[in-house]
């Protein structure tokens, strides 16, 4: 072999030696680059399914906020309704009382809401229809001196109880305005008796 030949061979050598580093490097380099992205990408996947379980927490959650407030809901009107029922058949039991009870009942109202002089009782045509023969003359007993009513005998369109009148001025003594009036006193009591009693 000539120098010549021994130069180029070293060379070569040498070149294959470096390009074995070179290569050994970038393999090295790119198993580092593997490692990362790897570890990135597991990262990755973890926070995605982080973010998924508490995606899917925060709508189960949801769903049970809004079945539990859709449930609240219901119930709330459910116990309206109860209550409405309860306060317009309360209502209605008035007007269908046996005449004797319904007109002891009227009575204690009339004496309850007369004042001083004459007033003037205005009633319904069916309530007109089944009163007692001798209600005038109860009515007189059950007030007290100094007061005075006569009933009229002109009917009115209420649905039970009375109107009072004194000249100009009128008192609605219907049930439907006695039950419209005391509306939240009536609901309470029937509140108390129903749900908490």
């Amino acid at each position: 072999m000539t120098g010549l030949d021994k130069i180029i061979d070293e060379i070569i050598t040498e070149a294959r030696r470096e390009a074995a580093g070179i290569l050994d490097e970038a393999r090295a380099e790119a198993d580092e680059i593997e490692k990362q992205a790897t570890a990135q990408a597991a990262a990755q996947a973890r926070a995605a399914e982080a973010e998924t379980d508490k995606r899917i927490v925060d709508l189960t959650a949801g769903r049970e906020t809004s079945y539990v407030l859709r449930r609240r809901q219901a119930l709330l009107e459910a116990r309206q309704a109860v209550l409405e029922e309860t306060l317009t058949a309360g209502r209605q039991a008035l007007i269908d009382l046996p005449d004797n009870e319904y007109f002891a009942f009227i009575l204690k109202l009339a004496a309850a809401q007369a004042a001083s002089g004459e007033g003037v009782l205005l009633f319904n045509a069916g309530d007109r229809a089944r009163m007692p023969k001798n209600f005038q003359h109860l009515l007189n007993l059950a007030l007290p001196e100094g007061k005075t009513l006569v009933v009229s005998d002109a009917p009115v369109r209420i649905d039970g109880g009375f109107i009072l009148k004194y000249g100009e001025l009128e008192e609605n003594c219907s049930f439907a305005a006695i039950f419209r009036d005391r509306r939240d006193e009536f609901i309470d009591l029937i509140r108390g008796l129903i749900f908490e009693g």
